[in-house]
């Protein structure tokens, strides 16, 4: 199971990848400048750091309202969802397309070829993916960051 949550008052977005603790923070927070610092209070762009590498950037997530993108960096690979007027949104990444069909409810669940790979549920600053493979781990736990990212934007534009 995959369960990321903000932490507001922390700036960061704590996440329990199997048995891994994430840590994601926004850019800029580490900074002693205040004003740098500040900005990131409404970052949309967050580094990953996992506990077993505490000091290495391990992925760079961010949220795009304009067009409801998420991206992914992990290394030199950059995956995004690409959303369609009124349809799921897509994620491309191996060569597979997933789509991503969301409910009002929070639910959703990500299809690879019409077949369920994972199942999860957004909630008050939270974000939690059941039933994936192990292999798509990785992508799915900074997805699920990015949605959490994407509900924090969502507030802040309100």
């Amino acid at each position: 199971m995959i369960e990321a949550t903000a932490r507001v008052l922390k700036n960061v977005i704590e996440l329990e990848v199997g048995s891994e603790r994430w840590v994601a923070r926004p850019v800029g927070s580490e900074e002693a400048a205040l004003g740098r610092r500040l900005a990131a209070l409404f970052s949309t762009e967050y580094r990953t750091y996992r506990d077993s590498e505490p000091g290495v950037v391990h992925s760079v997530v961010s949220y795009h309202a304009k067009g409801d993108e998420i991206h992914i960096r992990l290394g030199e690979t950059v995956v995004r969802t690409v959303g369609s007027l009124f349809g799921p949104l897509k994620l491309d990444y191996g060569g597979v397309t997933f789509t991503i069909n969301e409910r009002l409810t929070g639910r959703f669940s990500i299809l690879k070829h019409d077949r369920p790979v994972a199942t999860g549920q957004l909630g008050f600053r939270s974000c939690v993916l059941r039933d994936y493979p192990a292999d798509l781990e990785v992508i799915f736990a900074n997805l699920a960051i990015g949605y959490v990212i994407r509900t924090l934007t969502w507030e802040m534009l309100r």
